[in-house]
């Protein structure tokens, strides 16, 4: 019996690493099977059913089950207060796209409880390495990404990441947005296991797995895959020198040497093949779209042909107005987000309290227009849930990172080492990419990454100690 349970909790944490092959299935249905649900959608559902279950049925042995089962409710309560006051006020109502929308909320939280529980008990009962685990699933979804990527590119089968006017590539991925967001909460993981296995300038080849998926992140032609590259190396970099100066020991210091030096290495070769890549002439084509030429305006001469300088107190117009900025930044999501705005303002107190649900209080959307979030996650769940519910769906993201934030701090000599900087470099991008982007926390083959990594960092640090032997 306990045999089965082990292997229960083993296949339900190891069905992290299988995201990208439900992701390459979700295409395929898609593209090829006629269906009203995809595959994606039926297996994730599934998934989320048997979280549930189990955590209601680690509830009756286990405090900590039970607490985290009675937020669950609350949040359900919540769900159904936000269901009942649209319900009431919007004029028309879509209920099955509410529901949906509902649903790919609730997935992170439930998701998030599930591994915490579910890696506590491993870890209590074979003593099984957490941190390892995190590393070795990461990897492996990670070198699935990039081979498919691979593969795509070499068959001439890859799907394009943009309609017209930018250039990018999403292998067999149908949603570009999300995948790009995986694959920037993979990169730092797959990078610290290149760190990790790196004692020496010699055994560059454990770096492989990272170049391939900074590769095809690069492929994406997003400022989201670009910038996750940029920041980890910068991180690693910045993290080795001031390793340097708190490690004494010899075969501690090579390693941290090493990576230094590979880190720079890996920061030169982007910076020189920016240029080169898909995301350098998306940015053009951007600046294009809004009108922003970078050149410098032709100089005027007055009738001696000398230059007309502006007159005190004028300014000279700048390059890019603040308004094109937001846009370069945010892809229009300043405009929704504006409109949502001016919602939020006439919207009844229920709804400031509760939240306006699934794309705030829209009309009746035009032909093959869909209803439109802003895609920023935060803004989206605020707007969606109101001021109590958005409150309290953050709760336990400010909770359990706090607690890893504090441990930390209370010891960082110790605590301060590669492990807790690419971890806390995964979830800050998995947070900001929330806050900026969107498609995290409202993308049920996203958030898996997010919550699977914030439950590792919560056990491991548990104890106080964030120094797991890797």
């Amino acid at each position: 019996m306990e045999l089965n349970r082990h292997n229960i909790m083993l296949a339900l944490v190891a069905f992290v690493m299988i995201q990208p092959i439900i992701d390459v299935l979700t295409t395929a249905s898609l593209l090829f099977i006629d269906l009203p649900l995809t595959l994606g959608v039926i297996i994730r559902l599934a998934y989320l059913g048997i979280m549930a279950i189990w955590i209601v049925n680690e509830s009756r042995k286990s405090k900590r089950a039970r607490t985290y089962l009675l937020y669950l409710a609350g949040l359900a309560v919540f769900v159904i207060i936000n269901f009942i006051v649209g319900y009431t006020v919007k004029e028309p109502f879509y209920i099955m796209q509410e529901l949906t929308y509902y649903t790919k909320v609730v997935y992170f939280h439930v998701l998030l409880f599930g591994f915490i529980l579910l890696l506590e008990s491993m870890k209590k009962e074979d003593g099984s390495d957490n941190a390892r685990q995190l590393i070795n699933y990461f990897l492996i979804a990670s070198l699935t990404i990039s081979v498919v990527f691979i593969i795509a590119h070499l068959t001439g089968t890859s799907m394009a990441n943009y309609a017209r006017s930018k250039e990018g590539w999403t292998g067999w991925f149908y949603a570009g947005n999300e995948i790009g967001a995986s694959m920037s909460m993979l990169l730092p993981i797959t990078a610290l296991f290149a760190v990790y296995k790196t004692t020496t300038t010699r055994k560059l080849l454990h770096w492989l797995p990272f170049v391939l998926l900074s590769i095809a992140m690069l492929g994406l032609g997003t400022k989201v895959g670009y910038g996750g590259i940029l920041i980890v190396l910068l991180s690693i970099f910045f993290g080795s020198l001031l390793l340097l100066i708190t490690t004494k020991e010899y075969p501690a210091r090579q390693r941290v040497k090493a990576n230094s030096f590979v880190s720079l290495l890996l920061l030169i070769v982007l910076i020189v093949a920016t240029p080169f890549t898909p995301v350098f002439g998306n940015m053009y084509a951007h600046l294009d779209i809004l009108g922003i030429s970078l050149e410098k305006p032709p100089v005027e001469l007055d009738a001696d042909g000398n230059e007309i300088l502006p007159e005190d107190g004028e300014d000279e117009e700048p390059l890019i107005s603040s308004e094109q900025f937001e846009n370069l930044v945010f892809s229009s999501r300043e405009t929704y987000k504006a409109n949502y705005v001016e919602q939020f303002k006439d919207a009844p107190i229920s709804q400031k309290l509760f939240g306006m649900g699934f794309a705030g209080n829209y009309d009746a959307p035009e032909p093959h227009k869909p209803l439109k979030m802003i895609e920023m996650d935060f803004h989206d769940w605020f707007f969606s849930f109101g001021i109590v519910g958005f409150l309290y769906m953050v709760a336990p993201i400010i909770w359990f990172a706090g607690s890893f934030i504090v441990k930390l701090v209370m010891n960082l000599k110790q605590n301060f080492n590669y492990f807790s900087i690419l971890t806390g470099i995964s979830f800050l991008i998995g947070i900001g990419i929330s806050y900026t982007a969107g498609h995290v926390l409202t993308a049920p083959s996203v958030s898996i990454w997010l919550a699977f990594l914030l439950a590792v960092v919560t056990v491991v640090s548990r104890d106080g100690d964030i120094r797991p032997e890797l």
